[in-house]
């Protein structure tokens, strides 16, 4: 375990109302965690399911030589660890904060139990399962088809949408990813990321800093013509 504090608590209705009842009812354990730190690793054992409480997290595979692949990055609100709730033991990915970060734990034993005993629930983690993989088909097709810039784009765009907040000239302002994150998620170097991040920079289709990155989505998607 990681985290540099834990502590139980009932969670919020503003946190958690977008969660099934049989849930969000459910006592969780707050745990902080800093920028870097792993919740969980691959093939550790499955013994909770999490939910984001605030700060980023990224869900990464990771080769034989070391290098990672990033599956995920999930925002406040959302739930990680899902095999968990479905009686798995062993985790198939490894989670890390991108962030300083803090989640919620719910022990894996007791939503299995709620999962067994509640078709909503069981249909709810079905569904989040079946978006997850629908999103790693979608990545699998871009890397197989797409070229870098087009893969770069598309990753800072989704970024955008999920994290920024529109500005009142169009742009949209996030938190950072650096150029070693980006170059997980695209399946490339660091070095090529910095070239085409420097050519996007050049033609006016974002900015970027050690403590924000700025997009122009209008712009940055005529890559994907």
């Amino acid at each position: 375990m990681n985290a540099i504090h834990t502590q139980p608590i009932m969670l919020l209705q503003e946190i958690a109302g977008d969660l099934p009842p049989a849930l969000r009812q459910l006592p969780a354990v707050r745990h902080a965690y800093r920028r870097g730190a792993a919740i969980y690793r691959v093939e550790e054992g499955a013994d909770a399911v999490y939910l984001v409480l605030s700060g980023r997290v990224r869900l990464t595979r990771v080769a034989g030589d070391g290098r990672e692949s990033v599956l995920h990055v999930l925002k406040s609100g959302e739930v990680f660890g899902e095999v968990a709730a479905l009686g798995a033991t062993k985790r198939p990915e490894q989670a890390i904060a991108m962030d300083d970060i803090v989640v919620a734990g719910w022990p894996a034993a007791e939503v299995h139990r709620r999962v067994l005993q509640t078709p909503q629930l069981a249909a709810w983690f079905s569904v989040l399962l079946a978006t997850r993989l629908a999103e790693a088909h979608d990545r699998i097709e871009t890397l197989s088809f797409d070229p870098i810039p087009k893969r770069l784009a598309r990753v800072i765009l989704r970024h955008a949408s999920r994290f920024g907040t529109r500005m009142a000239d169009g742009r949209v302002r996030a938190l950072p990813l650096t150029h070693e994150a980006l170059a997980q998620e695209v399946a490339t170097s660091r070095e090529i990321i910095t070239h085409h991040m420097n050519h996007f920079r050049a033609n006016g289709l974002l900015n970027y800093s050690r403590r924000e990155i700025e997009v122009v989505p209008e712009r940055l998607a005529t890559v994907l013509a």
